[in-house]
């Protein structure tokens, strides 16, 4: 064991003095030695106990296990960095002399190599402990020497960024004042975007509606009027649809370099699309009428934008201030409303609000108010005129008219239809008509083979979902498509051919047929019957009212197109017994007017009988 010793001192020494002579010496190679160095000196006291414990009398004995225990005992601690290295230590001092003594011939020796196990069981694990405590102090110790480190090089960089935020703040200072100076240009031009109308260059619509309560507030004041103008153009949207939005754009820069020249630029804006506003201070009727006039003609006049000829016209309405209100945005709207009756009417000239206009506008709204809850309250109600064969004079078909019972008060379709229409209360009122009616024509019993027209509005027709709304009314009515019928007016085609070509092919597929209503009164009427898919043409009644004068000719002409189209034809507005002999003679194939029947409700149609047996005698 002395050798041994020795060997190790020597060992150490050498390996201390070559450690501090060179930083580059494995740590690795360092760890071997020490352990093989430990795993001798324990094979060294187990070759003592397994050689000589037959010979040591019983103080010896226990003397030999005392100090190889406690050697035992204090590896967990001394060798606690290396668990490995620890257990191996416990195991070669405990085991060898355990298992000696266990099957030694002496009692008091077997009882101490069972304590001997038990004792090395005991220190396997408090090897595991200590081992576990000691690493986990390594780990942390080395941690917090990182954590150090990494301190200390943040030490070092926070004063180098702050030498560097310095310099940087040397040149932000040197920049501020012309940052300063772009904020302001900046800041100025956003103001200008935010109140100037990027296309024309006029006010946009809050800056003018700011600036009209500024003159409404000073004319209050000075107590002179100021004149509101509302400008609409007509004709500008088949411009832009056909020519092209960059046309249809400089169009608009020179309507508003036009009108412009009327009046101060702070003064005139644009309302949006191609309305525009102008305000005219210290201007009564008289003033604000001659001055609308000539913006009138002004518009009117040849526009010429990339070698092309337009003409335009304009519709303004007028409101001023302080009479008719002293708030811009109702001053804005009452020019609105007045610009649209103008529109409306046959005369080219501006027109000024007026308290008849007020009463007509306050009645409408009246009439929109009740119509918003007019099917709720059961106030609509459909009455069925019978549509005619000219040859045999039976019922071949209904029409159903939609009336309105407003407070006890008849309100004619020609009234709320088109208030319906601008609201859009029109999809929910059309989709009871067509629900209503298919319901009714479906039970009745006096003709179980009679069609049901019912006419359709060009905004049903737009909406996506109207095929889908006529496919539930069809399965829950349980009418065969085949017995009812669209009619639809042909100013519906204008603008909107395509879209209304594939939903009328949609309708077609189903079986349902399709009529065009008043045939001849709206636009562009042989391009468009060639090309969509209808079944009937009904023959305007002012035609069937002048069938005498120059009507005949533009019915013959009807019948002749709408042979060579495969379509039958229907007159309506049949009201004497010779127009309904004219008609059928001609070759008309359906009659419908007051000489055969009146619209009656469904209850009343049920009873009808045809008191006209025939009218071709």
């Amino acid at each position: 064991m002395l050798v041994i010793v020795f060997i190790r001192l020597i060992d150490i020494a050498e390996w201390t003095f070559r450690s501090s002579k060179s930083q580059f010496v494995s740590g690795k190679v360092g760890i071997v030695r020490f352990s093989a160095g430990s795993i001798v000196t324990a094979l060294g006291w187990a070759s003592f106990c397994v050689l000589f414990i037959e010979d040591l009398i019983m103080v010896e004995y226990a003397t030999t296990v005392m100090i190889i225990s406690s050697i035992a005992g204090g590896s967990p601690t001394v060798l606690a960095a290396s668990r490995n290295l620890s257990i191996i230590f416990s195991t070669l001092l405990m085991i060898p002399l355990s298992t000696v003594s266990l099957l030694a011939t002496e009692q008091y020796q077997n009882y101490l190599g069972l304590l001997g196990f038990v004792f090395y069981t005991i220190m396997v694990a408090s090897s595991l402990k200590v081992s576990s405590f000691t690493r986990e102090a390594l780990r942390v110790k080395n941690q917090n020497i990182q954590l150090r480190n990494e301190v200390a090089n943040k030490g070092n960089l926070v004063s180098t960024v702050n030498v560097e935020l310095e310099n940087a703040t040397t040149k932000l200072n040197d920049i501020n004042q012309d940052l300063e100076l772009e904020v302001k240009k900046r800041t100025e031009k956003i103001f200008q975007l935010s109140n100037v109308d990027s296309l024309t260059g006029l006010k946009n619509r809050k800056a003018f509606t700011a600036q009209l309560d500024v003159l409404i507030e000073k004319a209050v004041s000075n107590g002179s009027p100021v004149a509101l103008l509302f400008i609409d153009l007509d004709g500008f949207k088949k411009i832009n649809d056909t020519m092209g939005h960059q046309i249809g754009d400089r169009t608009l820069i020179e309507v508003a370099n036009r009108l412009a020249a009327f009046s101060d630029l702070e003064r005139t804006g644009r309302w949006g699309g191609d309305e525009f506003l102008v305000a005219l201070p210290y201007s009564d009727q008289t003033t604000a009428m001659s001055i609308a006039s000539a913006m009138m003609t002004s518009v009117a006049q040849p526009i010429h934008v990339s070698g092309n000829e337009l003409y335009l016209t304009a519709s303004i309405g007028i409101a001023l201030a302080p009479v008719h209100s002293l708030n811009a945005e109702d001053l804005i709207q009452l020019a609105d409303l007045t610009m649209c009756e103008q529109k409306q009417s046959a005369q080219r000239k501006p027109r000024i609000f007026s308290t008849e206009l007020k009463s007509k506008i306050e009645a409408s709204q009246m009439i929109l108010e009740g119509l918003q809850h007019a099917l709720e309250r059961k106030e609509l109600y459909l009455c069925y005129q019978p549509i005619q064969c000219a040859k045999e004079n039976t019922s071949w078909a209904f029409e159903a008219l939609l009336r309105w019972n407003f407070n006890g008060k008849f309100i004619g379709p020609d009234v709320f239809i088109p208030l319906a229409e601008k609201s859009g209360l029109i999809k929910e009122i059309g989709t009871w008509v067509l629900n209503r009616a298919c319901m009714d024509a479906k039970h009745w019993q006096f003709n179980q083979t009679a069609a049901v027209s019912v006419n359709v509005s060009v905004i049903q027709l737009m909406d996506d979902g109207f095929i889908r709304t006529l496919d539930n009314i069809l399965r829950s009515s349980g009418l065969p498509p085949e017995r009812l019928h669209l009619e639809i007016t042909e100013s519906t085609f204008v603008d909107n051919e395509k879209k209304i070509r594939a939903q009328l092919e949609q309708i077609q597929n189903r079986n349902i047929h399709v009529s065009i209503d008043d045939f001849g009164t709206g636009y562009s009427s042989l391009s468009q019957l060639q090309t969509l898919p209808v079944n009937y043409v009904k023959i305007d009644k002012a035609f069937v009212d002048n069938i005498e004068g120059k009507g005949e000719a533009i019915i013959r002409a009807t019948l002749f197109i709408a042979r060579e189209l495969h379509c039958k034809t229907v007159a309506e507005g049949v009201e004497t017994k010779e127009q309904a002999m004219a008609l059928s003679a001609m070759g008309v194939d359906f009659l419908q007017g007051y000489y055969f029947a009146k619209p009656m409700k469904n209850e009343d149609l049920i009873v009808w009988q045809n008191p006209i047996s025939s009218f071709s005698d």
